[in-house]
């Protein structure tokens, strides 16, 4: 079992609790450069656990084990409270839940691994994904982009253009708040 996961090319900013990705591209090829892995939590009612999934099994027992799963949550979570979740916890750990013991509705955690599977404790919390931009000459807030699909255009992150040339990026210089109104 290996917690599902999004392939996009890009660089993890890593600085102390602040993470950000500047993403290259959302579709690379299995061989480009740059590869960054993107796993994204759903969060449980109550305590606001992370679980990375895997798979999910509905009412009936049929299996969604792919990206596809964040879609079915979203628009059939509350049609089937007793489908179950099985993934990982942050630790590694493997876990199972009930659908209806999950926030449907609450955006994803984005965690970015800079290898293939490193599994699920290797992970980096992100704050800030930065859209590269050649005719951007500062950084800018941003709404998502709206060519975003899910699980991305769901993830807990701020959106920021940047100028094309940045290789390193100081995110502390950036209100990485999420914006509650999106």
């Amino acid at each position: 079992m290996r917690a599902v996961r999004q392939r996009v090319s890009g660089k993890l900013l890593l600085q102390d609790k602040k993470n950000g990705l500047i993403l290259q591209q959302l579709k690379p090829p299995k061989d480009a450069e740059n590869l960054i892995y993107l796993r994204y939590a759903l969060v449980t009612r109550g305590r606001g656990d992370h679980i990375f999934p895997a798979s999910a099994l509905d009412d009936w027992g049929k299996e969604k084990s792919n990206l596809g799963l964040y879609e079915w949550i979203l628009e059939y979570g509350d049609q089937f409270p007793r489908a179950e979740i099985f993934g990982f916890d942050p630790d590694g750990s493997e876990t199972q839940a009930f659908l209806r013991a999950l926030e449907h509705f609450a955006r994803f955690p984005c965690y970015g691994y800079d290898t293939a599977d490193p599994g699920v404790a290797g992970g980096h919390l992100l704050s800030a994904i930065l859209l590269p931009d050649p005719q951007t000459p500062a950084p800018e807030r941003i709404k998502k982009p709206n060519d975003l699909k899910l699980p991305l255009s769901h993830a807990r992150v701020t959106w920021w253009r940047v100028p094309a040339e940045v290789a390193e990026f100081d995110l502390d210089s950036l209100d990485l708040e999420p914006d509650p109104g999106y």
